[in-house]
């Protein structure tokens, strides 16, 4: 079961990673509360609304079926012909729990459209969603044993590419650390993002529900910002384990540093613009957050160089870290100021912790 899921449903989400980072763009950048809670409503209570769900997700499902019949045909994948050899109850439930898997999204979006039935007292219009959801699992269990029953014994040769793009592929330490980000590193890229995102999205919709200052949305953005520690692990590793070759190269320390920021800056814009959609903020205020964000994870990626990658106590620190950044924002520090002094120590300690 462990090797369906890892082969198949991960790298699904891995090499999808970037279309599921524009739709949660889209879903959390663009629309509001109000509009979701309006395409809720319409998919619950519309003539066509369950027949237009059905659909959107039947899509979504062949797209998955058509991932797993042409993956399963690659030859790295012959193993997978093995799965003939279980007997037929223990096949048809490890291929039910993959389908599962790749309908994550959709399961998470039926909890949404029962939190909002519940709300609005329409539980008598969502009973479609369960028969729905076990068809799309039935459809992708089906795609599944047609596959293993049907062999691939040859080896597909790579067709030449219609289109090709009109410049080459930019030489830029930056673009190739998010290119590595989003390829090898898809799922804790998307999971990471999600966490953020909804933090942010969290922390706007209770600030606007009374008279707060900006120390508020600080606290709130403060651990949003700190959410993306685990892709600040990867960018580390990715410069320390993969990208070795970058080490040897006479680059000054200051031009390091500044990559290490520029990496940070691209890392926390999704939840920013959450932020800044959201319209609670003036646009000085958002700029203070996400500077004081910016340094947050700055500072603590040196503490990934100072322990070499292996931070032993790194829940410690970070706990306590919070929990005195907390303290100093309600104190009224201004965060310019936290964010400035963030910068400059990181600045100070970058060529003492960074071991080229």
């Amino acid at each position: 079961m462990k090797m369906l899921l890892l082969s198949t449903v991960s790298a699904f989400f891995r090499q999808r990673a970037g279309t599921f980072l524009v739709l949660l763009g889209v879903l959390f950048g663009f629309l509001s509360a109000n509009e979701h809670h309006a395409f809720a409503l319409f998919f619950l209570t519309g003539s066509y609304g369950m027949l237009a769900l059905f659909a959107i997700w039947l899509l979504y499902t062949l797209l998955c079926a058509q991932f797993l019949i042409n993956t399963w045909k690659l030859p790295e994948y012959t193993f997978i012909f093995h799965a003939r050899t279980w007997p037929t109850p223990v096949r048809a439930r490890r291929f039910a729990v993959q389908a599962a898997g790749f309908l994550q999204p959709i399961l998470y979006y039926g909890v949404y459209l029962l939190i909002i039935a519940i709300q609005d007292k329409l539980l008598g219009q969502l009973w479609p969603v369960i028969p729905f959801y076990i068809v799309l699992m039935l459809l992708l269990a089906l795609a599944a044993e047609w596959r293993i029953r049907r062999p691939v014994l040859y080896v597909a040769t790579r067709r030449k590419s219609i289109i090709r793009w009109p410049f080459p592929r930019p030489k830029s330490w930056l673009y190739w650390s998010v290119e590595w980000l989003v390829r090898e590193r898809g799922i804790t890229l998307l999971v990471g993002k999600l966490g953020a995102m909804l933090v942010a999205a969290g922390t706007m919709l209770y600030y606007s529900t009374g008279e707060y200052d900006i120390r508020m949305p600080a606290v709130g953005m403060s651990l949003a910002y700190l959410l993306n520690l685990g892709l600040s692990l990867e960018l580390y590793q990715w410069e320390a384990e993969i990208w070795l070759w970058g080490r040897a190269l006479p680059v000054p320390v200051w031009k390091r540093w500044g990559r290490v920021v520029a990496a940070h800056i691209v890392l926390i814009v999704p939840e920013t613009v959450v932020m800044l959609r959201n319209g609670a903020l003036g646009f000085a205020e958002v700029a203070q957050l996400y500077l004081l964000g910016l340094s947050i994870l700055i500072v603590l990626h040196l503490y990934l160089y100072k322990k070499a990658g292996l931070p032993e106590n790194a829940l410690q620190v970070i706990l306590f870290g919070f929990v005195g950044l907390t303290l100093i924002i309600l104190y009224k520090i201004p965060l310019l100021l936290l964010a400035a002094c963030g910068m400059l120590f990181s600045l100070y300690a970058f060529p003492k912790w960074c071991k080229v």
